[in-house]
């Protein structure tokens, strides 16, 4: 009698979403009853085999648990008003992301620090929502230190400008749509310094930014 092996589903390494997150923020303590709450689900799809940057569409949240402050409006330049007339639900703007983008579990995801893993998995089993990423999760502000050989990870603007990444003209950081694509497009960039052959027997990765004073 033959035997029969389930096959787990192919993961797809063709691509990597790249997640930034947005959240309601204050420039002190929260108002009471109030914490950080997603307000937007930047996203970008990240091309493996040629190293292309695909912008993802502009995914607001409407928050319930808590509201926009003046100082949050002057980081992100989302208004309360945008978020009224432009944000959906936390269960519809993860529906629109898998819209756009297809099944996730299969799909490799990456973010700048595990902020944005931390606040989806709360915000998931808040609303007792199954999780729709997938549990291959790369930290891309710990992976570009590494591949740099620095000292210490740090802030996403301060990693382009020592990698020589200049931000995608006309975006703006803090706004989810435009960080998620600028971190795609530094992902990119360690993943071609990966991909470059040393020459000789040197087992040190060649790579114009490594090294980089802090």
């Amino acid at each position: 009698m033959g035997t029969h092996t389930t096959r787990r589903p192919r993961f797809d390494l063709s691509r990597i979403l790249v997640i930034d997150l947005e959240a309601t923020c204050w420039s002190g303590d929260p108002p009471p009853g109030e914490t950080p709450e997603i307000i937007e689900i930047g996203n970008a799809i990240l091309h493996t085999a040629d190293l292309h940057v695909e912008p993802g569409p502009e995914i607001l949240v409407q928050p319930i648990r808590s509201s926009v402050s003046e100082f949050c409006t002057e980081l992100t330049t989302l208004t309360p008003q945008v978020l009224r007339e432009k944000g959906v639900g936390f269960p519809r703007a993860l529906d629109a992301l898998l819209e756009a983008h297809g099944e996730l579990k299969g799909t490799v995801w990456a973010s700048y620090g595990q902020y944005d893993r931390t606040m989806l998995t709360a915000e998931c089993e808040r609303r007792r929502i199954e999780f729709p990423f997938s549990d291959t999760h790369l930290n891309v502000k710990r992976l570009v230190a590494l591949m740099g050989g620095w000292a210490r990870e740090t802030g996403m603007m301060r990693a382009m400008r020592r990698v020589g990444v200049e931000p995608t003209p006309g975006s703006t950081h803090h706004r989810g749509a435009d960080d998620a694509v600028n971190i795609a497009r530094l992902l990119a960039v360690v993943l071609a310094s990966s991909r470059e052959r040393p020459s000789g027997r040197s087992t040190q990765p060649r790579s114009r930014w490594a090294g980089k004073a802090v």
